[in-house]
């Protein structure tokens, strides 16, 4: 019998200590990052730099401490986007995060012109609207034979 009521209150203790305060479900469009913002592209040596400013909150407005990275999208003029980069944070802990952010596409052609777009997501997978389109020429046109 005592075994027994030992195991009775060690159930209660569990069950007790699992009932912890819960947080009210929040629907998913308010967890989304907020679109990163100031979307430049610019032709340089190395390839195509794209800067932008990293989303500090939720499209709910709250502060936001898990954005794992960005997506970076390119088309051409005619064409539709494709994933060709991802830029991984790993600040997520930090009290001070960088807020303005690069990445350079490194594989482009002379004379090509180029659309970029970016995306921030989650480490839950939430993603925002994408930050941009923006175009850029890259380096001159490909001279062509008289």
């Amino acid at each position: 019998m005592r075994g027994h009521v030992s195991a009775v209150v060690l159930a209660t203790a569990v069950a007790v200590l699992a009932c912890g305060h819960k947080n009210r479900p929040v629907a998913p469009e308010l967890v989304r990052p907020e679109a990163p913002e100031g979307l430049t592209a610019i032709g340089t040596p190395d390839g195509v730099r794209l800067g932008w400013l990293r989303p500090l909150r939720y499209s709910g407005g709250q502060r936001m401490n898990d954005l794992r990275g960005f997506v970076i999208e390119r088309a051409t003029d005619a064409g539709t986007f494709a994933r060709v980069g991802r830029l991984e944070l790993e600040d997520q802990t930090r009290f001070r995060k960088e807020r303005h952010l690069e990445w350079t596409d490194k594989d482009v052609k002379a004379g090509e012109r180029y659309v970029y777009r970016v995306i921030a997501e989650t480490l839950d997978g939430y993603r925002s609207a994408p930050a941009g389109p923006v175009a850029v020429q890259y380096g001159p046109p490909p001279e062509t034979p008289h």
